[in-house]
């Protein structure tokens, strides 16, 4: 016998709360994948979801006002997804939408927050985020944005306060982070983040958190 859902229960979910806070892009769209899967199996009603797909996005720009934007620059998105949700005729539909909603106001946060005055660092930053799981070189970067290799790294630089690889790393590490708090395996999340093995994998991860994967693993789960 299928279970009847009449509430949205992952707006009570702590681990959902902590993947937006965070920034976690592709944690949060496979988070919502097995959400909409279970909603599927079990004939969520269409006029629940409707409510509770409205209810997440009054949720989701509170959340972002209380990072320290003003909800008048958020007032249009706000806006425009309410009329999305509003046009929606099928669970499916909603569904789509949500997923939507959750990654765009992740996007906004992290366009806002390391906006700067420099249109190609902006561009590079957008390059960085979008290869967190990707290996790639300093190479691969010039030659998507067409820009040479000693320029991109100075203007980086000059407007970072730090090095375009070294930056790259500390997002992977941010990463990792996370990864660590889930059931995959070290070696799983270390390819998963495009290092070469597990030893190169821990060997990052040490010199920039001061602990192994395992220990930091370890202390996550005695801190819970």
């Amino acid at each position: 016998m299928r279970e009847i859902l009449h509430s949205d229960l992952t707006l009570f979910d702590d681990q959902l709360f902590f993947y937006f806070r965070n920034k976690y892009r592709p944690e949060i769209i496979d988070y919502l994948n097995k959400k909409h899967h279970f909603e599927i199996e079990n004939d969520l009603e269409f006029n629940i979801k409707k409510t509770n797909t409205f209810m997440w996005n009054g949720i989701l720009i509170r959340e972002i006002v209380q990072l320290g934007y003003t909800f008048e620059h958020l007032a249009n998105q706000y806006d425009a997804i309410y009329e999305k949700i509003e046009k929606c005729k099928t669970l499916r539909e909603l569904q789509v939408q949500e997923l939507y909603m959750f990654t765009r106001y992740v996007d906004i946060i992290i366009h806002q927050q390391e906006m700067t005055d420099h249109l190609l660092v902006n561009k590079i930053l957008h390059f960085l985020h979008l290869q967190i799981e990707n290996y790639y070189t300093i190479e691969d970067l010039t030659e998507a944005l067409n820009i040479s290799k000693s320029y991109a790294s100075k203007i980086f630089k000059e407007h970072m306060n730090t090095t375009i690889i070294k930056y790259g790393k500390e997002l992977k590490i941010q990463r990792a982070k996370a990864l660590l708090r889930s059931q995959s395996s070290i070696t799983e999340i270390g390819e998963k983040l495009g290092f070469y093995d597990q030893a190169h994998f821990s060997r990052t991860f040490k010199k920039y958190t001061g602990f192994s994967p395992q220990e930091f693993r370890n202390q996550i789960q005695s801190d819970e």
